[in-house]
């Protein structure tokens, strides 16, 4: 009589009943692309965190330098700098606003990132260093200087 276990598809019984069980070449292929598919998927997480990073890096190393360097500009004028229409625009308002954007884009990916490869890690990955997620951090944690030198200042 047919055990339940007899049945599954991807159990090849030995002909010595008494053997273990062992999986059949097709579940081995199987098992193996699984494992591949669940490495292409971290990788593609952690180009996508290094998009990030590069994009939140540029804008808070850009918005720090439009503020000091307007900062500089009117300073050597004594004067606010007036735009076209008669607004005074405020440097440090708009470089201290991209390098608040670019920090916390950057955390908001570090976070994300982060749950993803924790859901991975429930499908099979195995653990690793993971080097973006620790850069992400020391870039954010960069930006974060950098605001606090801008409002400080």
């Amino acid at each position: 009589m047919p055990t339940p276990r007899d049945r599954d598809h991807d159990i090849v019984p030995d002909t010595d009943p008494s053997a273990p069980l062992k999986p059949d070449e097709g579940t081995l292929q199987t098992r193996a692309r699984t494992s591949l598919a669940v490495e292409r998927t971290f990788l593609a997480a952690e180009r996508t965190l290094m998009a990030w990073l590069r994009t939140a890096l540029s804008m808070i190393s850009f918005g720090f330098t439009l503020a000091k360097f307007f900062e500089y500009v009117a300073g050597q004028r004594g004067t606010p700098i007036v735009g076209r229409f008669g607004a005074t625009w405020s440097p440090r308002t708009v470089g201290t606003a991209m390098v608040v954007i670019g920090t916390v884009a950057l955390l908001v990916a570090v976070v994300q990132h982060k749950r993803r490869v924790n859901a991975l890690r429930r499908e099979g990955l195995l653990p690793q260093w993971n080097l973006a997620y620790w850069v992400g951090i020391a870039v954010a944690a960069l930006g974060a200087f950098a605001l606090g030198s801008l409002v400080l200042d």
